[in-house]
C-alpha cells in the first residue's frame, strides 16, 4: 500500500463499479451515479466544497500507468465534475457542478492523495472487508445507537 497524490485527469471512475456493473466507459459509470444515486451524490458534492476536501483517499489500482477507480467512485466523480462541470452527461447537472463549484474557497485540488494498489486480489480483500457487512467482526462493524450518541456527546456532531 502506498498513497500518492494523483492528478484528477489521471484517474479514471470505475465503469466496471460493484454499485452497477459492466459499463462501457467512465463517463456511462458517472451518468450511472448521477442517475441512479443523484441525492447522495448531491450531498456529498456539497459537502466536499463545504469542507474544501475529501476525508477518505479513494482506493485505485494501478495498472500499466493507468489508475482506476474501486472504491471512491461517488467522491472521485464528483471532484472530476467539480473541476470540469461541462463533462457532466446533461444540463442540470453541469449548471449544478458549475454552481456548487463558483462557492469553492481557495484553490481548486489539481491532485488528490490515493491509497494506491497494484494486486487486483488485495484490492478485492479491502472491498470485501469494508463493504460487505460486519461478518462476526472480520468486516466493517456498524455503531450502535449506544456508540453513535457517545460520538455526538463527544464531538457535538449530530447526523
Amino acid at each position: 500500500m502506498r498513497i500518492q497524490q494523483l492528478a484528477l485527469n489521471d484517474i479514471s471512475v470505475n465503469r466496471s463499479n460493484d454499485r452497477h456493473g459492466e459499463l462501457i466507459d467512465e463517463e456511462a459509470g458517472i451518468s450511472w451515479l448521477l442517475t441512479h444515486r443523484a441525492s447522495h451524490m448531491r450531498k456529498l458534492a456539497q459537502d466536499i466544497v463545504r469542507e474544501g476536501k475529501i476525508y477518505e483517499p479513494p482506493l485505485v489500482y494501478q495498472v500499466d500507468g493507468k489508475y482506476v477507480v474501486y472504491d471512491g467512485n461517488r467522491r472521485v466523480t464528483c471532484l472530476k465534475l467539480l473541476n470540469a462541470p461541462q463533462l457532466a452527461p446533461t444540463t442540470e447537472w453541469a449548471t449544478f457542478f458549475s454552481k456548487l463549484r463558483s462557492t469553492w474557497l481557495g484553490k481548486f485540488p489539481e491532485r488528490i492523495a490515493c491509497r494506491v494498489e497494484t494486486d487486483r486480489e488485495e484490492i478485492d480483500e479491502i472491498l470485501f472487508r469494508r463493504h460487505t457487512g460486519a461478518r462476526s467482526g472480520v468486516g466493517q462493524s456498524q455503531w450502535d445507537a449506544e456508540a453513535k450518541s457517545n460520538f455526538e456527546l463527544r464531538t457535538g456532531k449530530r447526523a
